[in-house]
């Protein structure tokens, strides 16, 4: 009801002032809008397939034979994770939007997890133009290649009339330049298109398409003058908000639901000026709709070749092994331990006393059934190709790094399930939160460490192994933290491998995690 309520106040805010004289309709167009995909298969979701492009493309061809004056737009984030993107690197997703047809599309966080290189790689394999205006190369100090700041289309037809349209795309500042890449603040680069767009354009209509949390699309909503509509994405929730400015739409992700939106553009005429009315809608993609043989014979393909990966066994899981987000973002859990222990091993004794893992960074969202465990079913729990890096730090910064994200993860009285929860090996910790957003650790001490006992001491100096997003995202983000790189990226091997070696390490390989609790979280 909430949705559903705040687009009856954007109806009647978008048309405000207009009873005076009756409005001649100028334009009317379709958009069907998307973000965070990374699947190309359903996902089973409490027994229900969900999701999947295939199901998403008669929506797309109806919706442009009956009204040509139509646009498919996409909010970014589709190269990884998942565990095809580890071996396809994001190239199955382009004949996904390819086959959509999509018109255009902005930047996401993970169009980088293969580098530059993947990213350009993907840019030319797609039907589209990447729009971005905020995300530059460090060695050039241009905009990414690949990608364009703005586009001007003009959409016409005799029955549904002619409007002219802005769009531009920007994303947050991920503040990694282990990329190579910087980012400019994205609600200026906003405003530097909205006015190049409006002024030297003159355009009818301004979109916006986004890929930041849903506090910077209200601040942008809010902030720059001149956007009608902003498709965004990142948040992975489906959302409709319109109580700060232009309104702006989120799709949850896997194509698990898509946003209609109808447009009806009325031009500035006599004393009233110009204005639109906005009609939107969630779309649940569910296992009964139909689906696009063409997109089907493609994913049937990659199929195909995926399913070598699975025949290949690692090992065995002795019970049921969870990886649910609401429990490996929210508490400890073994298949926690296993990350942390993985990576903790993998490099020899002695080479690490600590081992971080974000509770985000495991994926595929389900129960594994007790029985045999395959690479494919590895690689599907690490699919980011993050690498295994050591430092060398002290005890004030480890707990730094835990407060910060464990801080993350205080909601009002829940475990907010954002992925910034800490799994770790060598050390214990319980962490108090007192609010959304505060809190503190209670107590962190050394755990099954061949050497240290008791407390972590703030002047404890050690080596701590973890991935290079934790490094480069997070930990090196914190003001007054100490490191020293003894292994890099470079150097390193990725998670999935880690964990291979792992499970291979045990006694006959089998995987059977059901040591102490490491970390907790009290309210």
């Amino acid at each position: 009801m909430k949705i559903f309520r705040s687009f009856a106040i954007a109806l009647v805010a978008a048309l405000a002032g207009t009873a005076e004289a009756k409005r001649n309709l100028t334009a009317s167009l379709e958009i069907l809008a998307y973000n965070d995909v990374y699947e190309l298969l359903q996902d089973s979701v409490n027994g229900m397939n969900v999701g999947g492009p295939s199901r998403v493309v008669p929506i797309a061809e109806e919706m442009r034979a009956k009204n040509p004056n139509s646009l498919v737009l996409f909010a970014g984030d589709t190269m990884s994770p998942s565990l095809w993107s580890t071996q396809f690197h994001g190239m199955q997703m382009v004949e996904a939007h390819n086959r959509l047809g999509v018109d255009y599309a902005t930047l996401g966080n993970h169009e980088f997890d293969f580098g530059i290189e993947g990213f350009l790689n993907v840019s030319s394999a797609s039907n589209f133009p990447w729009l971005n205006a905020n995300t530059f190369e460090i060695e050039t100090g241009a905009l990414l290649r690949g990608t364009e700041p703005r586009a001007v289309r003009v959409l016409s037809h005799p029955e549904f009339g002619t409007i002219k349209i802005g769009f531009f795309g920007v994303m947050y500042d991920m503040k990694d330049s282990s990329k190579g890449l910087f980012w400019s603040d994205p609600l200026e680069a906003a405003k530097r298109q909205v006015d190049i767009l409006r002024n030297r354009e003159k355009v009818d209509m301004v979109i916006a398409l986004t890929h930041q949390d849903l506090a910077d699309d209200n601040r942008l909503s809010k902030d720059v003058k001149g956007v009608d509509l902003i498709i965004a994405g990142h948040d992975h929730t489906s959302m409709l908000q319109t109580n700060f400015g232009a309104p702006y739409l989120k799709a949850d992700f896997d194509f698990r639901s898509i946003w209609r939106s109808k447009v009806d553009y009325f031009k500035a005429e006599g004393s009233n000026t110009a204005a639109f009315r906005m009609d939107h809608h969630a779309v649940q993609i569910t296992e009964d709709m139909k689906t696009d043989a063409k997109l089907d014979a493609v994913i049937d393909g990659y199929t195909k070749k995926i399913g070598e990966l699975f025949k290949r066994q690692v090992g065995t899981i002795c019970e049921p092994l969870d990886l649910s987000n609401k429990v490996v973002r929210a508490m400890d859990a073994p298949i926690g331990h296993v990350f942390a222990d993985a990576q903790l091993n993998f490099y020899g004794e002695g080479t690490g006393d600590v081992s971080l893992m974000n509770g985000g960074g495991i994926r595929t969202d389900r129960i594994y059934p007790a029985g045999d465990l395959t690479l494919g079913d590895v690689m599907g729990w690490s699919p980011f190709g993050n690498m295994v890096m050591i430092i060398e730090t002290d005890g004030a910064s480890l707990k730094k790094f835990i407060t910060k994200e464990m801080l993350g993860s205080c909601g009002a009285g829940v475990v907010q399930l954002n992925g910034f929860y800490v799994h770790t090996a060598g050390i214990k910790y319980a962490f108090k939160c007192t609010g959304s957003a505060k809190g503190e650790i209670t107590s962190i001490e050394w755990f099954e460490h061949p050497t240290r006992t008791g407390p972590v001491q703030d002047t404890d100096k050690f080596k701590t192994v973890l991935s290079d997003y934790l490094y480069n995202t997070e930990f090196m983000t914190i003001p007054g933290v100490s490191s020293t790189v003894v292994i890099s990226s470079a150097e390193g091997v990725r998670i999935d491998a880690a964990l291979e070696a792992y499970v291979k390490s045990l006694p006959n390989a089998e995987l059977c995690e059901k040591g102490p609790s490491r970390n907790s979280v009290s309210f």
